[in-house]
């Protein structure tokens, strides 16, 4: 009997993405690129809330305050250095091993196979996490 892949909506760009059990960890993002944009965007939001409450003004000021400090005044610019043209060379993507998995075919649907390794998933699908379940403490163990 094939495990039943998790399907789910992604955290960020809400796309439909299925996952194999063997690649699921609680994700809740499509892909990496996903969680990095998403980590980004709360940081900036964390950083712009602390920037608008009393403390985080105070701070911004001290800093702006030592950054004049440090700046020296000059009154002319000295000439810009030329850049220098980079060339950036290709790397090959890293593929994951296959082993004993069977990967999805060039036809088939994108819904089909994990967004992780690109195995192919079974059309069985689970909406919940592995293992869910809430635990809890004894009552004596509890603080009043």
């Amino acid at each position: 009997m094939e495990e039943p892949a998790r399907l789910f909506y992604c955290g960020r760009c809400q796309a439909m993405v299925r996952i194999c059990r063997q690649c699921d960890r609680g994700q809740i993002y499509c892909s990496p690129d996903c969680a990095d944009l998403a980590r980004r965007h709360g940081q900036r939001e964390a950083g712009r809330r602390y920037q608008q409450s009393r403390p985080g003004r105070f701070h911004h000021a001290a800093r702006a305050r030592a950054y004049r400090a440090r700046q020296k005044i000059v009154t002319h610019h000295g000439s810009e250095i030329a850049a220098v043209d980079a060339v950036l060379t290709a790397m090959p993507l890293a593929v994951p091993e296959p082993g004993e998995r069977r990967v999805a075919e060039p036809g088939q649907a994108a819904l089909e196979v994990c967004c992780r390794c690109g195995a192919a998933c079974g059309s069985a699908v689970r909406l919940d996490f592995l293992g869910t379940r809430v635990r809890h403490r004894p009552s004596w163990t509890r603080a009043p």
